[in-house]
């Protein structure tokens, strides 16, 4: 396989959006909202609908941010290379954008009356994957953005006459404090409803609240997933009038196939853990092999979330009283699951083949399963390093900066342990029920089957997309990186050597002294 970025021409990668299929006329003329329409997955969706539909327009929750508009950032967005091919085929498909002025942390997510009354007459599908994706983000703060908001926002969507759909993005570990997930509702899991827990988070304030976390939190380990399961918890209780479903994706990660292959923008998750190997920063990772890694492609989830609108409004909108909004779990099928050894095998024997040229070190990972070897390791690889780097640093007159990641880096993975430790499975009936309903041309043009998934073959395009979309590295100067990779395993293999002759003559001279006093 060439080192190479896959490239498809615009007509051949397209030409199968000439045909006529359910799913793209359903949106014709239609007008939509979506909120978080600037995070990676909303991204991936607006490029998305708007290349593979007629969609009449999409309004975007947005807020200014460093001094830029809402213009401004929505031109920057349309400048991403995620967007070359829809600028090429659409140039007006821009003009369909339209933004709202807004923010989820506030009370009505800061929706002007004016843009509300826009937003009642106009929209028909909503689309709400807007949430702070920060596990420790304070409890007051990911409360407001991940539930109030939720609940603000079908409180407007009731008053949208023209509605015919509303998707609710959740996520698959939502509910992780039950390692085998159903496509159902698990509120006897939470202590409290999603509307007290807001309540009384605006009685106490920010800082009781925040103080508060651990008894709030109960059993979930962390602030993300107590308050998605919140905000499932309101889909269920408040958004039962409503032509509503939830969908649950696993760990979102780059594009698999549209409309570039590896296309990736943050630096979450395992992404961020791939990252820090490959600059040779992050050199001990606490992984239990074993265990499910539930990883799912950025534009699988936009494919099933328009297909997840589409079936909401096809099956007749408002749920039955007896009946609760439809979930759609979305993780690896069981019949081609991916594990994180898998992950860790693909990676070995594809990282050499595209290496970094901004590499500080040479890349390696020791994988441990014991958090007690884990912290001992750290200390060796990671901690007495950076203070070393640190101090050549200061004898550089640099600013030192490895002590400081390091303990960044640490903390970031500390939240992670609890999805290490802990095996969890899944089922996706309503998903493949979904899949399988789909005609031939809906299963081409809106592809969300992760049975078909070559693992391999995704994560060697996916080395390929980040080195290119995060590390700004063609192709190009993967000779001139290879380079690099072998200066610094002679480095790394000399280090290897005085350290562990230094630690032998040691132990030698130790034993040797002891005999003697003998």
């Amino acid at each position: 396989m060439k080192a190479e970025i896959q490239e498809i021409s615009v007509n051949e990668k397209y030409q199968d959006f000439n045909m006529t299929s359910e799913v793209q006329e359903f949106y014709r003329d239609k007008s939509v909202f979506l909120t978080g329409g600037s995070g990676f997955l909303g991204k991936v969706f607006i490029e998305k609908i708007l290349r593979a539909t007629d969609v009449k327009r999409i309004y975007i929750l947005i807020r200014p941010k460093k001094e830029l508009t809402v213009e401004d950032r929505i031109e920057a967005m349309f400048k991403n290379p995620l967007f070359a091919d829809l600028n090429q085929m659409k140039p007006t498909a821009r003009q369909r954008v339209i933004p709202i002025l807004g923010d989820c942390q506030l009370a009505n997510m800061g929706i002007s009356p004016e843009d509300r009354q826009t937003l009642i007459d106009e929209v028909q599908i909503v689309m709400h994957s807007a949430a702070t994706v920060r596990f420790n983000e304070p409890l007051y703060n990911a409360l407001a953005i991940n539930v109030r908001a939720t609940m603000d926002l079908m409180k407007l969507a009731k008053k949208m006459y023209k509605l015919q759909a509303f998707v609710h993005v959740s996520s698959a570990f939502a509910n992780c404090t039950v390692f085998h997930m159903d496509e159902v509702y698990y509120t006897n899991e939470l202590n409290i409803t999603a509307e007290n827990m807001c309540k009384i988070a605006e009685l106490l304030g920010p800082e009781k609240t925040n103080r508060m976390t651990n008894e709030w939190c109960g059993k979930s380990p962390n602030t993300y997933t107590f308050t998605k399961a919140l905000a499932e918890e309101a889909v269920l209780s408040q958004g039962k009038d409503l032509p509503i479903c939830v969908f649950r994706p696993g760990i979102v990660i780059p594009t698999a196939k549209e409309p570039l292959v590896g296309w990736v923008d943050n630096l979450y998750g395992p992404m961020s853990i791939l990252y820090g190997v490959a600059h040779g920063i992050l050199r001990v990772l606490y992984v239990h092999l074993d265990t499910n890694a539930n990883f799912v492609p950025v534009d699988m989830c936009a494919n099933l979330m328009l297909v997840s609108a589409w079936n909401t409004a096809k099956t007749g909108g408002q749920v039955a009283p007896l009946e609760k909004p439809p979930i759609y779990n979305f993780v690896p099928d069981e019949r081609n699951m991916l594990k994180w050894d898998t992950y860790r095998r693909t990676l070995e024997e594809h990282a050499p083949k595209m290496p970094l040229t901004k590499m500080i070190w040479y890349p390696f990972a020791i994988i441990v399963n014991s958090k007690l070897l884990y912290n001992i390791l750290i200390l060796f690889y990671h901690i007495i390093p950076g203070y070393i780097f640190d101090f050549l640093l200061l004898l550089m007159g640099k600013k030192r900066r490895m002590v400081k990641t390091y303990r960044k880096i640490h903390k970031q993975t500390a939240v992670l342990d609890y999805f290490v430790e802990h095996k969890f499975t899944f089922t996706m009936e309503n998903t493949l029920k979904l899949w399988h309903s789909l005609s031939g041309a809906d299963q081409s043009l809106f592809n969300f089957n992760m049975l078909a998934i070559n693992w391999p073959e995704y994560f060697y395009n996916s080395l390929l997309g980040l080195r290119c979309y995060m590390g700004r590295e063609q192709p190009e100067t993967i000779p001139k990186a290879k380079q690099l990779w072998s200066r610094l395993l002679i480095l790394h293999r000399t280090v290897q050597l005085l350290v562990y002759g230094g630690v032998s003559a040691l132990l030698s001279w130790t034993f040797l002294r002891a005999f003697q006093v003998l």
